[in-house]
């Protein structure tokens, strides 16, 4: 396994909040355990495979948006993961 840079849980929070400020919705976290799993996602793909960066990019994308932990904003957060 490379030694790979894993999105910070606060920076993608803030970054959130951010996204949220700048195009609207509605703030908060809908289900801490399903955002948590989404951020795990890339983490288990690289101790199973040996991933590229792209399937681990987008590992966090499809974890953020089909989990759905925000209120508002999944489909922002996941692109900005």
């Amino acid at each position: 396994m490379s030694q790979w840079k894993w999105v910070n849980r606060q920076v993608l929070l803030l970054l959130h909040d951010e996204s949220l400020a700048e195009h609207g919705g509605a703030p908060g976290l809908r289900n801490e355990g399903l955002f948590d799993s989404a951020l795990a996602r890339p983490l288990n793909l690289a101790l199973y495979e040996s991933p590229d960066i792209a399937s681990l990019a987008a590992s966090y994308g499809v974890g953020l948006a089909k989990n759905h932990p925000f209120v508002d904003g999944n489909k922002r957060a996941a692109f900005l993961a």
